[in-house]
C-alpha cells in the first residue's frame, strides 16, 4: 500500500463548555490580587495608618518640612502635614505650626517676648513649665533646670495624664520664645525626639 492510498483522518470536533464555577473562581482570584495590591499601595504610600506614619517619621523616612525665616522664624518637620495659625500679642505675631493624627499632636510656636525676659530666664521658664502642666490638668513627670545656652534660655518638661504624655521644650531668645510640644498616646519619646531634632531657630539672634 502506498502513501497515496492512505486516507487522511478527519479531525473530530470536540465541543468544550466553560465551567461556570471555574470562571467565577478565576475572576475572584483576579479581584483579590487587584484589591490586595490597591490596599498595599494605599496604606503604604497614599494614606498610611497612624502607626505607620509615626514609624516612618521617627525613622526619618517620612515627614513634611515647614520653614519660614521671616514671619515664623523657624523650621520644623511634622509627621504627615502641617497647619499654620497666627495671633498677636503686644510684642508682635504669635505663629504656630501644628500637626495632629490619631492620638498624636505636634506643635511649634513662636511667641514674641519683651527684651528683658531673657535676663530673667530662670523665673520665666519655670513659670512657663508650671503653666503648661496646669493647663492640661496633668502631673509633672520630670523637668530640666533652666540652662543658659548661647543667647538662649533652655528648658524641657515631661508631664502626663493617664496614658497621654506631653513633652515640651522651651527656647527663650532675647525677643521671642519657641515652644515645641509633642503629645503622644503612650510613653515612647521617639516622636518628640524627632520633632525637636528637626527644629531650627531662624531669624536674627
Amino acid at each position: 500500500m502506498t502513501d497515496d492510498a492512505v486516507e487522511p483522518i478527519e479531525a473530530i470536533p470536540i465541543e468544550t463548555t466553560p465551567n461556570p464555577l471555574g470562571q467565577v473562581l478565576a475572576w475572584c482570584a483576579v479581584a483579590f490580587v487587584v484589591i490586595a495590591a490597591g490596599w498595599w499601595v494605599w496604606n503604604r504610600w497614599i494614606d498610611p495608618p497612624v502607626g505607620g506614619t509615626i514609624a516612618q517619621y521617627t525613622s526619618k523616612k517620612g515627614g513634611v518640612v515647614f520653614e519660614d525665616p521671616t514671619t515664623a522664624e523657624m523650621g520644623v518637620t511634622m509627621p504627615s502635614k502641617f497647619e499654620t495659625a497666627t495671633a498677636t500679642n503686644q510684642w508682635g505675631t504669635v505663629y504656630t505650626v501644628s500637626d495632629s493624627l490619631g492620638g498624636y499632636e505636634f506643635s511649634a510656636t513662636k511667641t514674641p517676648q519683651p527684651a528683658d525676659t531673657l535676663a530673667n530666664y530662670v523665673t520665666a521658664l519655670n513659670t512657663l513649665a508650671g503653666q503648661v502642666v496646669s493647663d492640661q490638668g496633668a502631673e509633672l513627670v520630670s523637668q530640666t533646670k533652666p540652662l543658659p545656652l548661647p543667647d538662649t534660655g533652655f528648658k524641657e518638661v515631661v508631664y502626663r495624664k493617664g496614658d497621654t504624655w506631653w513633652r515640651t521644650q522651651f527656647r527663650l531668645l532675647k525677643d521671642r520664645l519657641y515652644t515645641i510640644t509633642a503629645k503622644t498616646p503612650g510613653e515612647d519619646p521617639a516622636p518628640y525626639n524627632t520633632l525637636v531634632g528637626s527644629f531650627k531657630m531662624l531669624g536674627p539672634r
